[in-house]
């Protein structure tokens, strides 16, 4: 009988010397079948191992070839050009082989060798090899190799490279071929999700980035913000209210060496009239004037503190929930503080409100508070050209520079619900 050429689904592979294989077609398939399961099991432990791609395609490398029955086996992967290069640890080449060098084309209008015999499913087996293919590698350097066969290595229609193994003793049969063809597809997958797994990683460096440059922004607003009041202070107190301190006494000499008591009454208004001038400088250094914030051993007793006071002075009754954690980062319990006390400022100066409830608890390594007002409410949609409700706008800011969340609700007539959320590490 003459050697015969078969392509992949022929249930017969002739040896060279014309004689069938000793196995039965069903043997030889049932054996596929369990080379095929034996190398996709290999494949999915990569999911659960800490592997990088090298070793993990060298060990597949290895199961595969023990699998089919070959001597070497290597992955190629497809770069951007076109060509075809060996990924790291194929099995069974010595470290000074030619194979580690090799570059292959593809070909120009998709009619290269490697196209039409990988990519394009048309290799042919003869006498347990495919002679075309074995001539490319042969053309290349590989004057060693006895057989081989390949097949593509994808991820659906993407092309990532090429899965060939090499000489085996016994010839290929449309069996292995069949069996690399499903390796083939299933370690392209998991190349697949290690290109994803490692984009993750990367968006998660990103994304912590982000938040670095977030809290660093939020430290420079607050830093900056103080440190412009700071410097309005400081030139308020050494430069207008110094003057108007000297202008007084200048006023109560002349007012002095006066013998016109026509000029007493005038002189008179003046000063009283700098005098205002200098309690209301007086009054804006104050509240300008950036003493630091002073933070309790007890968030829940300073924020019960704020609302006694609230209804010391307006009238309007308190009532607080608190379930905090203990150990609340002090940046946290600063931010969380401020924005409460802003929260609690405008209920106190626009709301018209008789009741207010503070809640505060833990939620999802956070920290969640809600400020609830039985006030005249108003346009959420509006809020930002009301005259007092600026602060709103800081509670936001303040809240999402610290990786968290704001929302208000509200509406003319029923009241408001402010609600925010920051993290418990910044």
């Amino acid at each position: 009988m003459e050697a015969a050429a078969l392509r992949i689904g022929d249930k017969v592979t002739l040896e060279a010397d014309g004689g069938a294989r000793s196995k039965r077609p069903g043997q030889q398939l049932e054996r596929s079948q369990g080379s095929a399961l034996a190398a996709l099991a290999a494949v999915s432990s990569y999911l659960d191992s800490d592997e990088d791609l090298p070793t993990f395609f060298g060990r597949l490398g290895a199961t595969i070839a023990e699998q089919i029955g070959a001597r070497r086996a290597a992955f190629w992967r497809l770069g951007p050009r076109g060509t075809l290069s060996l990924q790291p640890a194929p099995h069974g080449f010595a470290d000074d082989s030619p194979v580690h060098h090799l570059r292959l084309a593809l070909g120009a209008k998709r009619e290269g060798v490697i196209e039409r015999l990988v990519f394009a499913d048309d290799l042919e087996l003869v006498k347990g090899t495919s002679p075309r293919l074995d001539a490319l590698w042969h053309g290349a350097g590989l004057t060693d190799v006895k057989s081989s066969i390949a097949v593509a290595w994808r991820a659906g229609e993407r092309r990532i490279g090429a899965v060939a193994v090499y000489d085996s003793p016994h010839g290929f049969t449309a069996h292995d071929l069949w069996a690399l063809r499903l390796v083939g597809m299933a370690a392209g997958l998991v190349w697949q999700y290690k290109e994803s797994e490692d984009e993750l990683g990367r968006i998660a460096v990103r994304l912590e980035q982000a938040m670095s440059a977030r809290r660093h922004l939020l430290n420079n607003i607050a830093a900056g913000g103080d440190e412009a009041r700071r410097r309005f202070a400081s030139a308020l107190h050494d430069d207008s209210l110094q003057l108007l301190t000297g202008a007084e006494l200048q006023l109560e000499r002349i007012r002095g060496d006066s013998n016109a008591n026509h000029l007493d009454q005038r002189l008179e208004e003046l000063r009283m009239t700098l005098r205002k001038v200098e309690d209301s400088l007086r009054r804006l250094l104050t509240n300008v004037s950036p003493e630091p914030l002073q933070l309790p051993s007890d968030l829940r007793e300073a924020i019960s503190e704020r609302l006694e006071s609230m209804r010391v002075r307006a009238g309007i009754e308190p009532h607080i929930e608190s379930k905090l954690p203990d150990g609340i980062p002090t940046a946290i319990q600063a931010i969380v503080l401020k924005n409460v006390q802003e929260a609690l400022n405008n209920v106190e100066k626009h709301a018209r409100a008789t009741r207010v409830t503070v809640v505060t608890d833990s939620v999802e390594n956070g920290i969640r508070v809600e400020v609830r007002d039985d006030g005249k409410g108003f346009v959420v949609a509006e809020s930002a050209r009301l005259p007092g409700h600026i602060g709103l706008v800081a509670v936001r800011e303040r809240a999402q520079l610290a990786g968290g969340w704001f929302h208000v609700a509200s509406e003319p007539g029923t009241g408001t619900k402010l609600e925010f959320w920051v993290p418990l590490s910044l």
